[in-house]
This record gives C-alpha cells, structure tokens and sequence, in this order.
C-alpha cells in the first residue's frame, strides 16, 4: 500500500522507546540501573554491559529494480551511498580474556538523492528525486577477545528486522534525451513502505582510555530485501556497513 503518511517517524519512535523500556525496566518495582565505568580497568563484578554509538556509511552496490506490468520491460537504478547511524548493547556472559555473549541495538539510514533508471537496452529513461529511509533492529551472538582491559577484538551474528520507506517526491522528473523509445512505469509523487527479516554479521575492535571511554572502528554487513512495487521496485540489500564507534562500560544494579 502506498502512503504519503508519516510512518516511519512513528515506527521510528516506537522502537526507540522499546529499546528505552528494555534497557530502563520497570521504574515501580526495582528499576535497572546504569553507571559509567569511568577506568579502564573491567569492573570486578560480572554485572556490566557494552554500550556504543555507531556512525558510518553504508557502501551499497545494490540496484533498484522496476518492471512495467504490461510489457514485462524492466529498468535498473543504482542506490546511493547511505550515511548511517545507531546504538548496539553487548552484554557479555564470560568476562575474561575471552568473551561471549548477546547483544542487540538499531541503526537508521536515510538518502535525498535521485535514482536514474535504466532500461534493458542501457537507454536513460528518467531521472527522479525522492528519499529512502532504512531502520534495521537485530539481535544476536557475538565472541570477543580482550587481552587486555583497553583491547578488545569481537564479531557478532544474528537475524534483523527491516523497515523502508520511500518517497518519490518529484512529481516531474527529467525526461533524458534517450528515453523516446523507452516504455517504463514508475508511480511519481508517492511513497510505499516494507518490512523484510535478514540477517547480519559485524566485526569491529575497540580502545578503551584510561577515563573508561572507548572508541574503535568495524564493518558490518546486512543482507535483505525489500520491495517498493511500482514506486521504486526490488532492491537487494546486501552490502558493506564501514562505521566508527563511540561507548563505554556500564556496571548493572
């Protein structure tokens, strides 16, 4: 179905707040605390998790595929660069120089930018502008070693959930010169949204300061797929993810 609505900011807000909820726990019968490990050291109890912020681009070769239900003809676009961001929990059941546990988090993307379709014959049909807009949620498993307290190396694995939105909002694209014989059905000035389970994997290291605070740098990548109909049609999702990342021990309690 296809909307001009605001869906993704709701959906946007509602998997914010479940991850608040998730992290904060009941605040009327013994709520979950949360204190910065402000050393490097690893906190002598077992009661901690990893918390970081990721900030990267995702490097996509993924194309947009569109075909026109009535002669079957199919046109292609070349989805741009994304720029990225989100948060990841890993909370760590071994707690020595090897570690393993869970960990989760969310991550959001979003592009302004214009796809040029390209018919099977590498004709230039049209160019148009619109916005994409991904959220992925995931969960999983990860290994890690830590020889010491201001090192760690770890990789993680796990399935994910995927929402998109896309919106073409030129309601007039532009017509190339090559497009005369061209017959493609794209559906100007509206949006269409989905949803796709996948799967992840990521790999990344850290550096702990003495102050507790970490910084590192990693690279993830998700495979799905999603299907914008006649707006924008079949991308395959399934590309590299190269991020920086910010975070900091918590001791629980």
């Amino acid at each position: 179905m296809m909307t001009r609505s605001t869906m993704p900011f709701h959906i946007t807000s509602f998997i914010l707040l479940s991850l608040f909820s998730l992290f904060s726990g009941n605040l009327h019968a013994d709520p979950i605390k949360y204190e910065e490990v402000t050393s490097s050291d690893k906190p002598t109890t077992d009661d901690w998790i990893y918390l970081s912020v990721i900030l990267g681009s995702l490097d996509t070769q993924s194309q947009a595929v569109i075909t026109n239900p009535d002669t079957g003809e199919q046109a292609y676009a070349d989805v741009p660069s994304m720029p990225f961001g989100g948060i990841q929990a890993q909370i760590p059941m071994a707690h020595q120089w090897l570690e393993y546990g869970f960990e989760t988090g969310a991550n959001i993307s979003w592009k302004n930018d214009s796809f040029v379709f390209v018919a099977t014959n590498n004709q230039a049909t049209l160019a148009l502008k619109n916005q994409l807009f991904l959220m992925e949620v995931h969960g999983g498993v990860f290994v890690a070693l830590a020889p010491t307290s201001r090192f760690r190396l770890y990789a993680g694995t796990g399935p994910l959930f995927a929402y998109g939105h896309i919106n073409n909002s030129d309601e007039q694209p532009e017509n190339l010169p090559s497009t005369q014989n061209a017959n493609i059905s794209v559906n100007l000035g509206k949006s269409s949204n989905d949803t796709a389970f996948g799967v992840y994997g990521r790999a990344g290291v850290e550096y702990f300061t003495r102050s507790g605070f970490s910084f590192g740098a990693g690279v993830r990548r998700a495979k799905y797929d999603m299907d914008f109909g006649d707006v924008a049609g079949k991308i395959a999702f399934n590309d590299n993810l190269y991020f920086i990342s910010l975070g900091q021990r918590f001791k629980i309690y």
